[in-house]
């Protein structure tokens, strides 16, 4: 009987290791709220000067990890989704002009994450093909295109139907927003005074730019109301305990200086992340990072091993505080394609100095250069399209005023060679590459930016510069 009694204990005892092995080795779900069109500093967490953009990004940043130093390779919404979900960047995954497709027998986060058990899924803005290499569940409830007037439709039954489908599957969902894309034309405008707001420093202030710059405001906020509501909803499913949530805000807001551009404004992205309790709970990290890294740290967390194909490494160590650095540099790229005449730009920053090569100099940069505009276009669906408003304003005002010649001349003629100090300059207005102090420090980045088209392939940057 006592071998009895112990055989049995023993089993007991088996049986309770392998289940606390069996929960240990639970895989995560992943959810990521992607934004479209949001310049990181508009949100509180990350230094935003006008109050209520984001409650609910700013409480999930104070709670998880914030990254400080994200960025997107190219600040257009095709080359950024295709970034993300491949793991690769522009030039090699094919998408390096806005609405190009991705190489077909790319491998996507889709891919990728079924081969390790998992279900994915996407509700919202696509932009991005072939099929074939994205081949999503997709789900209803949230509007797929930017192309209309008025506040986007949202029912959240269906993202509601697939987080719970089946608890012994883990799952993979994207919740792509519209928000904060132009026309800036949801939200809750009046939480702002247009004449009280801090514009930054890169705008010309005008009574355009600052009607808009509300608007956008409260495109901003919509979207963190549907962060807010992703997070309610893991909540009130129990699955809080197993789900990692990632907020990112893809490129920079669709005004001057951001999107469509290698300027800060534009590449820096906001990365926001909650991981359940046995990963890292509180973090802020200045390590660089860029989206090709997000589809590594999913595969690795989720058990598999990451290609060595990627351009992305898995931020894992950063998470679990394993190390606190990850890339030397971050490499940027612009090519105008569609979107105007010939231009093309590649950057690249360390932290602290952002050097930008503007391969065709000669040229003005321009987009969608119709009827003698020379930003902005007329489009058939939106003939007043807000950021078009914009910049006419500006130039009316660089008429008669200097502060704004100089910013729309800074914006529409660039040089060779632009330098800033990040640190000190923010909004990249004071150029350093005409001062002898920093040629060493030129020839050095240039030297890294020369290296990473070479090993990107990108025969852009061969004709032009190599």
């Amino acid at each position: 009987m006592k071998i009895n009694r112990i055989t049995f204990l023993l089993l007991v005892f088996l049986s309770f290791c392998s289940l606390l092995n069996a929960q240990k080795q639970q895989k995560p779900n992943f959810v990521i709220v992607l934004a479209d069109d949001i310049s990181a500093n508009t949100l509180g967490c990350y230094g935003s000067p006008n109050p209520n953009t984001s409650p609910n990004i700013d409480q999930l940043a104070s709670e998880g990890i914030k990254f400080t130093n994200m960025f997107v390779s190219q600040a257009i919404c095709a080359p950024a989704r295709a970034e993300l979900m491949t793991g690769l960047m522009p030039v090699k995954n094919g998408c390096s002009i806005n609405h190009a497709a991705t190489k077909k027998g790319t491998l996507s986060i889709v891919q990728h994450l079924e081969k390790l058990g998992y279900r994915v899924g996407l509700t919202g803005k696509r932009h991005f093909k072939p099929k074939s290499v994205y081949p999503y569940e997709f789900i209803d409830g949230f509007t797929q295109s930017v192309g209309f007037r008025g506040p986007a439709p949202e029912d959240w039954s269906g993202v509601k139907e697939f987080v719970t489908r089946n608890p012994n599957q883990p799952f993979c969902l994207l919740i792509c927003s519209v928000n904060a894309h132009a026309p800036w034309d949801a939200g809750d405008s009046s939480l702002w005074n247009a004449e009280e707001l801090i514009l930054p420093d890169n705008l010309v202030d005008t009574d355009v730019t600052r009607k808009y710059f509300r608007e956008y405001l409260a495109e901003v906020r919509a979207f963190d109301e549907q962060v807010g509501k992703a997070r309610n909803l893991i909540k009130d499913n129990g699955l809080e305990k197993n789900t990692a949530m990632i907020v990112l805000d893809e490129n920079g807001t669709g005004m001057p200086g951001g999107k469509w551009t290698t300027y800060d404004w534009g590449v820096r992205s906001a990365c926001v992340m909650k991981w359940p309790k046995s990963y890292n709970q509180k973090l802020e990290t200045n390590a660089i990072a860029q989206y090709c890294d997000i589809l590594p740290t999913l595969i690795d967390a989720a058990g598999g091993k990451v290609p060595t194909n990627l351009d992305g490494k898995s931020l894992m160590p950063i998470i679990n505080k394993k190390t606190n650095t990850h890339r030397e540099y971050a490499f940027f790229l612009y090519n105008s394609g569609s979107e105007g005449p010939e231009y093309a730009s590649r950057a690249v920053t360390d932290g602290k100095f952002k050097l930008i090569w503007n391969l065709t100099p000669d040229n003005l940069y321009a987009v969608r250069v119709i009827n003698g505009f020379d930003y902005g276009y007329v489009d058939k669906k939106m003939p007043d399209r807000d950021v078009r408003q914009i910049y006419l304003s500006w130039l009316e005002k660089a008429g008669y005023n200097e502060t704004a010649s100089n910013l729309v001349q800074r914006y529409k003629k660039r040089p060779e060679f632009e330098l800033y100090n990040l640190n000190e300059d923010p909004y990249e207005l004071n150029n350093l590459a005409n001062q002898p102090e920093y040629a060493t420090r030129i020839t050095e980045l240039k030297t890294a930016i020369q290296d990473w088209m070479k090993q990107q392939e990108d025969q852009l940057g061969f004709q032009n510069k190599i």
